[in-house]
């Protein structure tokens, strides 16, 4: 069987794109997932593709669905292998498509500030490209290095933008991609219409489960011209959250606005951004093409704070902040083995917010045995006119040598935020995905809705060979 897959796969895309195992195995072990990398350091990966293949056309990836229908042979998508949930992991083994050689941008409409891009370019070659023309994308993922355009529609990701210009699903028009089946499909060029159901949104937030992202229309914006910022301490979390919704729901829309505990103020912030930190702070930043107006919302939304006992911080802090965004991502801010580390970041409507926050805290801190010495850094990065989201950022120095032990301490206390979270009315995740760690999850969020969502894998893919397993559709059992 693998002599003759890898014959097929060569006669579509030449044999220097494709990667035959054991060497596929080694470049594509593991994801960002804490456990995906600890995993393959102990010789143990999750992520076991038989070949990988590097496709440069949309033809071609529907070619290769196509003989792994015919072979059944799962299929695992790769982007930048920047996910940190596990959904990138070949944990079926079989096929392995690295998107990356599909790169380019096709076409930019300069009248509408619409451009047609592959679904393997990264976002911040895509950022650069388009900054050269006086223009932007506004989908600023911290892991814009490595993140490409279909992975970041695959995971419905976020970037630091997304109070203002919206997560990835606001960013996209319409999409190409190829189906279980090995279709190229195109999904009507606008987002708006009454012309049935929105195909496009379906396949956003997928994780490569209903189809295979080649290409994306996406929204373009001029590059601002005034960029306003501000900085404020709370005394407490409360009055920040509230300070946070009165600007939301206003209409007032801050393209950052970052509320740190004081946990995270102190430690994560104040280190990034150099000045000695203690209560909880909120960084703003307003842009846009018209100076004044900018001017005008800040202004405004400086004043709420200040009426939500917000004290007043240097701007500096918050323009510090900007100039060094991604450094949390980086050695030495970026934990490294044999650290243990997660994000919990959970979403809700204002109404139980401040609960989820309190809840998700107090349930990790309790679960870590205090001997571990855990480090749990928390903010609300992402808001919208009827909620937020709460970002819970843990280190263990040092777990466990044992991998099986290690996981065993990361579940307790990773698991422990999640079900606290969701008990408090949050939904099970923002920006980051399901993956495999949160898969087992699915069933609590969606109840009987799993059945609907496997009745759709199944009818879109009817030999489950599109990532199996993965956000725990069940097809078969349907």
């Amino acid at each position: 069987m693998a002599a003759k897959l890898i014959e097929k796969l060569t006669a579509i895309v030449g044999a220097a794109n494709v990667v035959p195992e054991p060497e596929a195995r080694r470049q594509y072990a593991n994801d960002q997932y804490w456990y995906a990398i600890a995993a393959a350091a102990a010789g143990q990966p999750l992520s076991r593709p038989d070949v990988a293949v590097k496709p440069t056309t949309p033809q071609q990836v529907a070619q290769i669905v196509r003989v792994a229908n015919e072979l059944s042979v799962p299929i695992t998508p790769w982007g930048g292998g920047s996910g940190v949930q596990g959904a990138a992991n070949a944990d079926r083994s079989g096929i392995v498509i690295d998107l990356r050689a599909m790169n380019r941008i096709r076409e930019i409409d300069l009248k509408s500030l619409l451009c047609v891009v592959d679904a393997g370019m990264t976002c911040r070659d895509f950022e650069a490209e388009l900054n050269q023309q006086g223009l932007s994308f506004t989908h600023y993922p911290a892991s814009t290095e490595w993140a490409t355009i279909g992975g970041s529609i695959a995971a419905r990701g976020s970037g630091v933008l997304s109070s203002k210009y919206g997560k990835i699903e606001d960013h996209v028009l319409s999409i190409e991609f190829v189906t279980p089946t090995g279709e190229l499909i195109t999904t009507p060029s606008v987002p708006r219409h009454a012309a049935g159901p929105e195909l496009t949104q379906l396949l956003i937030g997928s994780e490569g489960t209903l189809g295979i992202v080649t290409a994306a229309s996406v929204k373009l914006r001029a590059l601002p011209k005034k960029r306003v910022f501000g900085a404020f301490a709370f005394e407490n979390i409360r009055d920040g959250i509230e300070a946070g919704r009165r600007i939301m729901v206003s209409g007032l829309r801050p393209p950052v606005m970052r509320l740190y505990d004081h946990h995270a103020a102190s430690h994560s912030l104040a280190r990034a951004v150099e000045v000695e930190l203690h209560t909880p702070t909120m960084i703003l930043m307003f842009d846009g093409e018209y100076p004044e107006l900018v001017e005008l919302e800040a202004k405004i939304a400086f004043d709420i704070c200040r009426e939500c006992k917000g004290k007043d911080l240097p701007s500096k802090i918050a323009e510090t902040w900007w100039e060094r965004r991604y450094v949390f991502y980086y050695p030495p801010y970026a934990p490294e083995l044999p650290s243990i580390w997660g994000t919990v970041d959970v979403v809700s409507d204002f109404k139980v917010i401040e609960a989820v926050y309190h809840a998700t805290t107090e349930a990790m801190r309790a679960a870590c045995p205090p001997e571990y010495g855990l480090q749990l850094n928390t903010h609300l990065s992402h808001w919208y006119e009827w909620g937020s989201m709460v970002y819970a950022r843990m280190k263990i120095p040092k777990g466990p040598a044992n991998l099986a032990e290690a996981k065993a301490l990361h579940d307790q206390v990773f698991y422990a935020g999640v079900e606290a979270s969701m008990k408090a009315g949050a939904v099970l995740n923002d920006h980051h995905g399901v993956g495999m760690r949160l898969a087992p999850y699915m069933k609590a969020q969606y109840g009987e809705g799993m059945l609907a969502l496997s009745r759709i894998k199944k009818g879109l893919d009817p030999n489950n060979i599109l990532c199996p397993g993965k956000l725990e559709l069940t097809p078969e059992l349907v």
